[in-house]
């Protein structure tokens, strides 16, 4: 996060200040000691190039890592573009990547 404007950074310039990265990290370890599922942080990289915000802020990469970049709202789109039949390839992608014990369940979707 952090690195540049993507199709993703919602019309902001995409980049992040170390201020932000810092507190997504505590924010994802703090979650992660309570034992809700969420992406880690493998690092922060500082930038000598400034960000500007209301004043010039020191930039900052945050690097994630997770077990899967399958995400949610990859189910959603497929759901509303009414592609039913890549969502239940997606769905049982996951089920047999991520949660093995379901693939004998009567409604393993359930």
């Amino acid at each position: 996060k952090g690195a540049g404007p993507t199709p993703y950074s919602r019309m902001g310039d995409g980049y992040a200040v170390l201020r932000s990265t810092v507190r997504e990290y505590l924010c994802s370890e703090a979650m992660h000691g309570l034992g809700i599922p969420t992406t880690r942080a493998l690092c922060i990289t500082g930038s000598d190039a400034p960000v500007y915000r209301e004043t010039a802020e020191t930039g900052a990469i945050l690097t994630r890592m997770a077990p899967s970049h399958v995400r949610f709202g990859t189910f959603e789109y497929f759901s509303h573009t009414k592609q039913h039949d890549l969502l239940k390839l997606l769905a049982d992608y996951v089920i047999k990547m991520h949660y093995p014990q379901l693939v004998t369940e009567n409604e393993p979707y359930a």
